[in-house]
């Protein structure tokens, strides 16, 4: 019974992670959109700061959103096994 409850906290611990990639990747978005925009075999080129903002700013957004599952879901897990915890006394 108790493997059952402590599985249920597998997907908020995957939200997390998800989270924690999706802003790892904006915190590195400069990095990633001037690796994308450059085209092949070129000497120089520009980077649309635009395109700098988007490779930064929606990552961001996907990982805070990532976070606010992981502590809705969490939550109810976590609600759950105390539930649980107080019937087997």
């Amino acid at each position: 019974m108790e493997h059952k409850n402590l599985k249920s906290f597998g997907i908020p611990v995957g939200f997390f992670l998800l989270g924690v990639v999706f802003l790892i990747i904006g915190a590195n978005g400069r990095q990633n959109a001037v690796s994308f925009s450059k085209p092949n075999n070129a000497v120089s080129w520009s980077t649309s700061d635009s395109l700098i903002k988007a490779f930064t700013i929606i990552p961001m957004i996907i990982g805070i959103s990532f976070f606010l599952l992981f502590v809705s879901t969490f939550t109810i897990s976590f609600y759950n096994w105390q539930k649980g915890f107080e019937r087997s006394r």
